[in-house]
């Protein structure tokens, strides 16, 4: 913030890159977005200046913590002056991670309780991808490796009935016998054995491992491994859905 003011006038603000370049670094500094937001950075500190009626430097000396709340909002909240209440539309995209935006689908916009293989324990080499479209959240895993193994941790939202689901993404060198457990605390584990060169049969790529009646609070993993899956074993999320 302190390089977009002046440093010897001090109610200039400087919402651009002040600087002078040949034909060759051009393209360079032609970036758009970023020159764009710096222009969102300057509206608004400019508007905590209006406010506090303040320098463009106090602001970042005094008045930091006013223009970080203000930053942390989505690019579409406005307000039509600084005494106004700040309105954020409804179609405001959410705010992106340190990461990025999310380029699969968000886990939070799908039914149920949703872990992301990122969220998983994993043992054995994995590796991440991103090839095969349809994943959830950052990318899927895939392991060929007899020591590979995936589990998914997870805690009962509620009290009732739960099918739960495994989430891949079919291809011909992917495992053809892929053995996944459901293991919940005090009973034994129930098996079900996944070809997954063949596509989900339900909605997101997920599969279903069976229903299970479970307490709210109770503990469960939904464990995969590549010994013997005769192929690629492909992890990308497990899923619990209310069932009738």
């Amino acid at each position: 913030y302190r390089c977009l003011y002046s440093k010897n006038i001090e109610n200039l603000f400087m919402a651009g890159r002040c600087i002078s370049v040949t034909h060759e670094a051009l393209g360079t500094v032609r970036v758009m977005k970023t020159c764009g937001m710096m222009g969102e950075v300057v509206g608004r500190a400019a508007s905590v200046c209006t406010l506090h009626q303040c320098t463009p430097r106090e602001v970042y000396d005094k008045y930091w913590s006013d223009l970080d709340a203000l930053l942390q909002l989505p690019g579409k909240a406005r307000r039509a002056t600084v005494d106004d209440e700040i309105e954020i539309p409804a179609d405001a995209l959410e705010l992106a991670g340190p990461n990025g935006p999310l380029p699969g689908l968000d886990p939070k916009k799908l039914p149920g309780l949703v872990i992301d293989d990122r969220d998983a324990i994993k043992q054995g080499k994995w590796t991440e991808g991103t090839g095969l479209k349809g994943y959830i959240a950052w990318g899927y895993l895939y392991a060929s490796g007899a020591d590979a193994e995936i589990r998914f941790d997870f805690t009962a939202p509620a009290t009732g009935k739960f099918e739960i689901r495994y989430a891949y993404l079919p291809h011909e060198n992917r495992a053809g016998a892929a053995k996944i457990d459901v293991s919940i605390e005090g009973r034994r584990p129930q098996s079900t054995v996944v070809n997954m060169k063949q596509a989900a049969p339900l909605p997101q790529d997920f599969c279903s491992l069976g229903t299970f009646e479970l307490t709210k609070g109770e503990q469960g993993s939904v464990i995969a491994r590549a010994a013997g899956a005769q192929g690629v074993l492909h992890a990308d999320a497990i899923q619990l859905v209310p069932a009738p």
